[in-house]
């Protein structure tokens, strides 16, 4: 039933949630914490280690029509940070609107932007926004997965929504768009071969630094795995990956190793828990 048609006293209770997260560099090179603001259900740890690795926690334990999580994330200058998810963020059926996740970040040094798949269960409505602002000379890293319904269970996604729009500006300049949008029958639409060839498990890699395009030829070697699809394309400073699996398991097969490559080191800690 839509919310409108319920009663004040019975109207659906929506999550919200938000966190901002600043780094900078201090007079030695080390990054530090500059800032960190949260509220609502959105919840991020900073586990002990070198460096700065923030874990972003949804404490509403997943998301539905009408929540709303927003995440911020700001690294100045010489600083480096990676921001990952504590877990797989779940989606799961929708009574009434849609899911909405906006994430904003704005680099000047180097951010590796990794959060864990996003499960989508049948019904789920979620439209996911990632805008970035770079410097000229600030490296970016960011990985989206996503896959549809629990494929253990043989589930399938037959209704719902997923929209993903990426937007990366450098140097105040639009330098990469990317749209995604299934509606309706999703499994159906994957099993399209211009769309995922059956596969359930898709992911997409943006990697922006002054190296992304002489690496194209050794990312195309690392993503030689059985059962997964993958292409790369590099230009304009830029490297875009794409990746389709016919499970989440297999996705990360790929996925793993790919982003070790990347970024040069293992892939965050809570990825190994």
């Amino acid at each position: 039933m839509p919310d409108a048609a319920l009663g004040p006293a019975s109207r659906l209770q929506r999550l919200e949630g938000r966190v901002v997260l600043g780094v900078k560099a201090d007079a030695d090179g080390i990054t530090r914490l500059d800032r960190l603001y949260q509220s609502g259900s959105a919840r991020l740890r900073l586990p002990k280690g070198p460096g700065v690795e923030g874990v972003l926690i949804n404490t509403g334990g997943g998301l539905t029509g009408g929540d709303v999580l927003e995440t911020e994330v700001i690294v100045a200058a010489g600083a480096r940070a990676t921001v990952t998810t504590q877990a797989a963020e779940k989606v799961y059926r929708a009574s009434a609107g849609e899911a909405r996740v906006l994430n904003r970040l704005v680099v000047a040094g180097r951010l590796d932007w990794l959060p864990q798949e996003t499960i989508l269960f049948d019904g789920a409505r979620l439209c996911r926004r990632l805008e970035v602002e770079m410097a000229p000379d600030a490296t970016l890293l960011a990985a989206e997965a996503t896959v549809f319904g629990r494929t253990a269970r043989g589930e399938r996604v037959t209704h719902g929504l997923f929209r993903d729009d990426w937007r990366i500006r450098r140097g105040g300049h639009l330098a990469y768009a990317d749209a995604v949008r299934l509606e309706g029958d999703i499994d159906a639409q994957l099993a399209r071969a211009a769309v995922a060839g059956g596969g359930r498990a898709v992911a997409s890699c943006l990697y922006v630094a002054g190296d992304a395009e002489a690496r194209v030829d050794a990312v195309r070697e690392v993503l030689r795995v059985d059962g997964v699809k993958a292409g790369a394309s590099a230009w304009n400073g830029l490297l875009a990956l794409r990746l389709v699996a016919p499970d989440g398991q297999a996705l990360l097969r790929a996925w793993a190793p790919l982003i070790e490559f990347l970024r040069g080191t293992p892939v965050p800690r809570v990825w190994r828990c």
